[in-house]
């Protein structure tokens, strides 16, 4: 049956380049997580006119894509540590309305800016429930979180990253729960894909604004005694194939950091029902950057790995024949003399580092994008109008920062001109359209 939208309204994947309304078209994006909870009508974590201007002002600035979460799982209002909240999914098949509302609402905004949306299906850390979430369901067992922020005590704490990755690699690993695992999973990606938007009363997958649908945030690769690339890439090939069948006038991308070499790139993005890749970099969590050294030397590292990272991707992507976004990249503030330590995440403290770097991704990806070799960018992330709270709370404060990170980490602030000047520059550089014309 015919949905009355032009297939030529969505956007997709001609050879490396991606394409929409029979014109190149390349990503200048924002990840903004938050988006279905601040979406929301009413409740803790609903602040519509916040969205309103933080979209206003993305757009005014040339952001044409935002990366948004259709997934959070787990007991509600902090029952489970650095947890946004309330979740979409409080128990597996159950969804709360009001949250899914939120979604619906955010999405039927994005017509009015121009823009598009890269809906994520699940996540593999903890700070929204995710994939460990669906194993502790599974196997009635506790999960053993990684170290993480503590908010009152200000500092990391928690237990063993490895044993984390142990347990969370179980929900596509482990053939004694893999079947219930992925049914949960499965079931939620019909009901994502099939969802009535009760604000436009379209379908998600006849929304042209739904510019791909990505598996997963970030999962993790698999060691030899877990399967390997070999289970690795069955779980990927199968989800994929199933949003394919659900959505297939949409992209569809893995969420993948394609941080392990080429030949887990290629793993990772093999299955043909993968229609484009993802990469991401972070050079402070991958140890190229030192966030306490004021001279140019650790940033200049950092710069050299990116320029290696991203021409490493757009390679691996071409051979595969298919177009690839630098879907998350991030710095921290100046973290050093006044404002070291715990006043790097002020923020007062200066991005002198981040917008160098900004400026050199902008730059390197621009002219691969010119080359028909990359896709385009989203940086990581936008707060907008949102600030860390003044003193330590509990609270959650909805920066671009998750429950899990430091308020004020890694977000990007309405007020942080010259970043979002280097933004506005990269959006013109590779051809993004200006926004489109529309109610407020």
């Amino acid at each position: 049956m015919s949905t009355g939208v032009d297939d030529t309204r969505f956007v997709a994947a001609r050879g490396t380049r991606l394409v929409r309304d029979g014109r190149p078209y390349a990503v200048s994006g924002a990840n903004y997580w938050q988006a279905m909870n601040l979406g929301m009508a009413a409740g803790p974590s609903s602040d519509r006119a916040r969205v309103v201007r933080d979209l206003a002002a993305l757009a005014a600035h040339g952001v044409n894509m935002v990366r948004i979460l259709a997934a959070s799982e787990g007991s509600q209002y902090g029952a489970q540590p650095d947890r946004m909240c309330p979740v979409l999914m409080p128990a597996p098949g159950e969804y709360d309305e009001d949250v899914f509302a939120g979604l619906d609402w955010f999405l039927a905004q994005l017509p009015r800016h121009n823009m598009t949306a890269v809906v994520t299906l699940a996540n593999y850390w903890t700070w929204s429930g995710g994939a460990a979430q669906l194993v502790s369901w599974a196997t009635d067992t506790r999960i053993p979180y990684p170290e993480q922020w503590d908010p009152l005590r200000q500092e990391r704490v928690g237990g063993d990253y490895q044993t984390y990755l142990d347990y969370t690699n179980r929900f596509y690993s482990d053939p004694t729960i893999y079947s219930t695992t992925q049914q949960w999973y499965r079931d939620h990606i019909r009901a994502v894909a099939t969802r009535r938007n009760t604000a436009t009363g379209v379908q998600y997958r006849d929304d042209p604004s739904i510019m791909a649908w990505e598996l997963m945030n970030e999962p993790q690769v698999l060691g030899a005694a877990q399967g390997g690339e070999q289970q690795l890439a069955r779980w990927i090939d199968e989800s994929a194939q199933l949003v394919r069948a659900l959505a297939p006038r949409q992209l569809v991308t893995t969420g993948a950091e394609s941080k392990n070499g080429r030949r887990w790139f290629e793993a990772m993005h093999r299955s043909p029902h993968i229609t484009l890749a993802s990469c991401h970099f972070w050079p402070l969590n991958w140890g190229y950057y030192d966030s306490a050294d004021p001279t140019s030397t650790s940033v200049d590292y950092a710069i050299a790995k990116m320029h290696a990272f991203v021409d490493d991707n757009a390679l691996w992507a071409r051979d595969a024949g298919k177009p690839t976004v630098l879907f998350e990249y991030g710095m921290m503030r100046d973290n050093w003399g006044p404002f070291a330590g715990l006043a790097g995440y002020s923020p007062r403290a200066p991005v002198t580092h981040r917008n160098r770097f900004f400026a050199a991704v902008a730059a390197r990806v621009a002219a691969l994008v010119a080359q028909g070799a990359f896709a385009g960018t989203a940086f990581w992330a936008y707060a907008g109008v949102a600030r860390p709270p003044p003193a330590p709370t509990t609270e959650l404060t909805w920066t671009g920062d998750p429950p899990h990170e430091p308020p004020g980490w890694n977000s990007v602030y309405d007020a942080d001109a010259d970043t979002l000047a280097i933004l506005s520059q990269f959006a013109s550089a590779i051809g993004a359209a200006p926004p489109l014309e529309g109610p407020s």
